[in-house]
């Protein structure tokens, strides 16, 4: 064979190569987009549960005391983390050694060589020095807050127990899927943490809960009301749906294939034809039951709101233009309400905290007449100073 005919051929098999595995990444980037990319979705969740058990927030960013962040649906009964003290590192060190005076008063003494002495309040003066103006009032605002929970907590009465803190841990593991005491550590050791440390965040945070449920208490018709509108997320099974789709790259043809639907074609035989997802449309798009969760989010929004035998209209999502045919549904498996009054307190309260515990503890500060001497107040603005009168033009 010559040489420029063995060229030609290695030339066309490379082309086909390249047409079938251009073909292959086409079919698996349609068949993701309907599902979410599980080790995506997996690496993202394990991030977020360590992050959310240790109380990482963004570097810049300080921490609202007042709400933690809200439970998974079905893990209602949980706190799932402590609000964190602040977000920078150095300011977390000068939270300590403020905060915590059982190792001793700022006048310790805590190095010594000829000549000089080394003083915790050194240590201090030397941690605040690359900290702004802002993060510096951000931190005064926060050891505040804790002082004032502190000091109202004490007037009630309130203390928070080793045993109180175990049953958080337990919750907490349980909200988020950890099993063992080792798996916690592991987790919070990634956020630079210590289970001990973790456990001191804990007492606050359930110190500040306590407070909130005393001076806000909540009566039993209360709590159902609650439980009534957010039954779902009691479910100890929750609810699915079986659904067919047929997916097109455009709205135009989405709207060509629902005209055909309209008018009394078979759903599934055209499913077949004219679907674009390779991983549904043999079975006439069929998808089996699934949860919410599974499907991306405008997918899934359309779906649950279908009824059994339902068809929708042409609905836009991330994987493209979608008919959907809600064929089945499993309704949530929900208990009664007097088996579940611990957890929907529980969650009645974490909510309230989410929307309501910050106002609620700036009214405490205000109350007791709270002024942070480092915020400095903005200044006026041009259009704020006073215009010059008419006669003066």
């Amino acid at each position: 064979m010559s040489e420029r005919k063995e060229n030609e051929l290695n030339d066309n098999e490379q082309l086909t190569n390249e047409e079938i595995e251009k073909e292959i990444n086409e079919s698996e980037v349609v068949e993701n987009d309907v599902f979410e990319n599980e080790e995506i979705e997996k690496e993202l969740d394990e991030q977020e549960q360590r992050e959310v058990i240790a109380g990482v927030v963004p570097s810049g960013e300080t921490t609202n005391y007042s709400t933690p962040p809200s439970a998974p649906a079905r893990n209602t009964g949980a706190m799932i983390a402590p609000w964190v003290i602040t977000a920078i590192a150095i300011i977390a060190l000068v939270f300590v050694l403020v905060r915590n005076p059982s190792g001793g008063s700022l006048d310790e003494v805590v190095g010594k060589m000829d000549g000089i002495t080394l003083k915790k309040s050194d240590m201090l003066a030397e941690m605040t020095k690359p900290m702004s103006n802002e993060q510096q009032s951000a931190l005064v605002d926060n050891i505040a807050e804790l002082k004032l929970i502190d000091s109202e907590s004490e007037k009630a009465g309130i203390a928070v127990t080793d045993e109180d803190v175990k049953k958080e841990i337990e919750n907490i593991k349980k909200a988020n899927n950890i099993t063992t005491d080792e798996d916690l550590t592991a987790a919070l050791q990634q956020s630079g943490m210590t289970l001990e440390s973790f456990k001191e965040k804990l007492k606050t945070q359930l110190k500040f809960k306590k407070l909130y449920e005393k001076q806000n208490p909540v009566t039993d018709n209360d709590l159902k009301t609650y439980f009534d509108k957010n039954k779902e997320n009691f479910a100890t099974t929750p609810k699915e749906v079986k659904a067919s789709h047929i997916l097109l790259k455009t709205k135009e043809e989405a709207e060509a294939v629902l005209t055909d639907l309209k008018a009394g074609k078979d759903f599934a035989m055209l499913a077949k034809e004219k679907s674009q997802d390779p991983g549904s449309k043999d079975n006439g798009g069929d998808l089996g039951f699934f949860p919410r969760g599974k499907m991306n989010t405008g997918f899934e929004t359309a779906a649950f709101a279908l009824a059994k035998g339902q068809m929708s209209e042409v609905v836009e999502a991330e994987s493209g233009f979608h008919i959907i045919k809600v064929t089945d549904i499993k309704e949530a498996v929900i208990p009664a309400y007097d088996g579940l009054k611990d957890q929907v307190k529980e969650a009645f309260y974490n909510e309230k905290l989410q929307t309501e515990g910050q106002t609620w503890i700036e009214k405490m500060k205000k109350d007791k007449n709270y002024k942070n001497l480092l915020k400095k107040e903005p200044e006026p603005t041009a259009s704020a100073s006073p215009s010059a009168s008419p006669a003066a033009k």
